[in-house]
C-alpha cells in the first residue's frame, strides 16, 4: 500500500485544475498522466486513502417485559 501525503494530494489537484497532465514530484521524478480522468481517479484513490477511518458503531436492542 502506498502513502500519499497531503502535499501530493494538493499538488495533484491543482494540476487537473490547470489542466496540466504531466508534473514532477518531490524527488524530482517526472509523472505523466493519460488524461484528466485518469487524473481524477488517481486523486480520489488519495483522497481515500488520506480519509480518516471511519467508525462503526453498533447498537444492540434492549428488551423489558415491563413493571
Amino acid at each position: 500500500m502506498t502513502t500519499y501525503t497531503q502535499q501530493q494530494l494538493e499538488a495533484l489537484r491543482e494540476a487537473a485544475a490547470k489542466g496540466v497532465t504531466k508534473l514532477r514530484n518531490s524527488v524530482g521524478e517526472e509523472i505523466t498522466y493519460r488524461s484528466l480522468e485518469e487524473m481524477q481517479r488517481q486523486i480520489a484513490v488519495m483522497e481515500r486513502a488520506l480519509a480518516p477511518a471511519a467508525t462503526v458503531r453498533q447498537h444492540y436492542p434492549t428488551f423489558s417485559k415491563g413493571t
